[in-house]
């Protein structure tokens, strides 16, 4: 998955309290996979959105980084 960002949505039948879904975002970073973005889709509330970017990156992966993150905002905005 090098070079890639995965955008993984969990959608829920039956909300968990008022969590109806999720959604992730991650990529591989120096070798090792990592959450870049989480967040939780809210019963009539607008999702709670966390950003996990690593302190240290690699400036190659800089573009795809900022790519994923724009498709992990238009899914949650799909889903949300």
């Amino acid at each position: 998955m090098t070079g890639e960002v995965k955008i993984e949505a969990d959608l829920f039948e039956q909300p968990s309290g008022s969590v109806r879904g999720t959604v992730t975002a991650g990529m591989n970073v120096k070798g090792k996979h990592k959450r870049i973005a989480h967040a939780y889709l809210l019963v009539g509330e607008a999702p709670t959105i966390t950003i996990e970017v690593p302190k240290s990156f690699p400036l190659d992966q800089l573009d795809t980084l900022a790519d994923g993150l724009k498709a992990f905002a238009a899914t949650v905005r799909e889903y949300g």
